[in-house]
């Protein structure tokens, strides 16, 4: 692995932490993988993570190649969004939904009661992020991290995605031996990355521990805060799949938004062929690769605040339909 490059103040910053004696260091010097897991330790501890906490997380760390490996080969591939849909929310996956929502219905219903999140969205989100809590990860994330920070182009972000984590472990929501997740950092039922773990888990099941890994309610109140926290509107649809006619007479995307009566008066239409429900609100057009059309309200673009897909978020609203036979 080669070095990482630092910056001159960077560089003495680190050299301080560790009581190294090198005020005159150029900035085209670099400092060791070692050297930097001692001065993030010292930064941690600064933090108010515990001194055992981080010598334990950090002591004897090394890089992992298999995250290098996905964060520098990341495939780049053209799905059409009926083809991203099919492979992320299938008819499988969809079955799977029924039977975890009436297996969970109680729960569901009262997490929903308490922030006005759909069951059907919750379970939606949940089974695209990790099929229902069944495809978790097995990365150790402080490992993860860690390389990031110290090999990724955006090292900044997973520095600061690494100080989060080790404030996780600091709060006994989880040990250091079972804070596993995906590649990159994301961990829980839900895939939260550390920060925002830290916004918008919950300790719904009130035992003091935020546990997004193994307790059902905190896994369906941690996702629907993190919706509620970005304006999820209570009782509001996302949206409709819609035919869109060949002469629309409107500009499609997401800047334009017209009443639901002015879609209506140009001829779109729900793909059973139906009218569009009538509705106060105002909805933007959008046309993903493929189609269908996408009528989307204000909790559409919600949705994207956890992935900023418009694939994406129309698969959970298409599965959260599913699921429910809305």
């Amino acid at each position: 692995m080669t070095r990482k490059k630092v910056s001159r103040g960077f560089l003495l910053w680190i050299c301080l932490s560790i009581a190294a004696q090198c005020a005159n260091a150029a900035p085209s010097q670099s400092t060791t993988w070692q050297q930097w897991l001692a001065a993030t330790e010292q930064e941690a501890v600064s933090a108010g993570v515990s001194s055992a906490v981080a010598n334990t997380a950090l002591n004897g760390l090394t890089p992992d190649e298999r995250v290098l490996g996905y964060d520098k080969t990341q495939p780049e591939s053209r799905l059409s969004y009926k083809q991203y849909r099919q492979s992320r929310g299938d008819d499988a996956r969809v079955r799977m939904g029924v039977n975890e929502y009436r297996r969970n219905a109680p729960l569901l219903n009262r997490v929903a009661r308490t922030y006005g999140v759909s069951p059907c969205v919750m379970v939606s989100l949940w089974g695209m992020e990790t099929s229902y809590g069944h495809y978790v990860g097995s990365f150790p994330v402080i490992r993860s991290l860690a390389t990031l920070a110290f090999y990724s182009d955006r090292s900044d972000y997973f520095h600061e995605q690494l100080i989060d984590a080790l404030q996780v472990l600091n709060g006994g929501h989880i040990d250091n031996a079972h804070y596993v997740g995906e590649w990159a950092g994301a961990s829980g039922q839900p895939q939260f990355m550390p920060a925002s773990f830290q916004k918008y888990a919950v300790d719904y099941d009130g035992d003091g521990r935020k546990n997004i890994w193994t307790s059902l309610p905190d896994v369906f109140a941690s996702i629907a805060n993190y919706l509620v926290q970005y304006g999820w509107q209570a009782n509001a649809p996302w949206g409709y799949e819609v035919n869109v006619p060949a002469q629309l007479g409107l500009k499609m995307g997401e800047n334009n938004w017209y009443p639901v009566s002015t879609w209506q008066s140009a001829g779109v239409t729900l793909t059973n062929g139906q009218s569009i429900p009538d509705s106060l609100d105002e909805a933007v057009l959008i046309m993903p690769d493929g189609g269908p059309g996408l009528l989307a309200f204000h909790n559409f673009f919600v949705l994207k605040e956890y992935n900023n897909s418009t694939y994406y978020a129309g698969t959970v609203s298409h599965m959260a339909n599913a699921i429910c036979q809305e």
